[in-house]
Order: structure tokens, then C-alpha cells, then sequence
């Protein structure tokens, strides 16, 4: 049974380690949640990527679970 968004959100978030190597950068967001992107999030690519960087995600939220849909500096 597929996973229906129940809602969207943006958070603003910083970036605190990038690792393209094996397609994965770590976040904390504004929200004090940890968050992850990896090569397959919509966004500017994680080589663009840099320690500190701040980052405005989108969220879906779904009823158990939330993930980045899409990041954009």
C-alpha cells in the first residue's frame, strides 16, 4: 500500500557533513530534526555542497514518516 502525503512544510536547515563519495549529506534543521539528502534529491547536487551551508528544504509529511522531497540554497 503506497504512503500518502498528508501534508508539504519547508525547514530551513544547515549542511553539517557531505560525503558525494557514497551519495549522502547530513542536515540539521531549524525544526531541531536531523535530515538527509542523497544524490537522488531534487536540488543542486551534493558537489555543490559545503559544510555550513544553509539549505531551505521541502518536506512531505506523511503519517508515520517524513522525508526531503526537493532542496534549493
Amino acid at each position: 500500500m503506497p504512503h500518502r502525503i498528508t501534508s508539504m512544510s519547508t525547514v530551513k536547515a544547515t549542511v553539517e557533513d557531505v560525503m558525494p563519495g557514497i551519495g549522502l549529506a547530513y542536515l540539521t534543521g531549524d525544526d531541531h530534526r536531523d535530515w538527509t539528502v542523497t544524490r537522488s534529491t531534487r536540488g543542486c547536487g551534493l558537489e555543490a555542497l559545503k559544510e555550513g551551508q544553509r539549505l531551505e528544504l521541502t518536506v512531505e509529511q506523511h503519517q508515520h514518516f517524513a522525508v526531503v522531497r526537493d532542496y534549493a540554497t
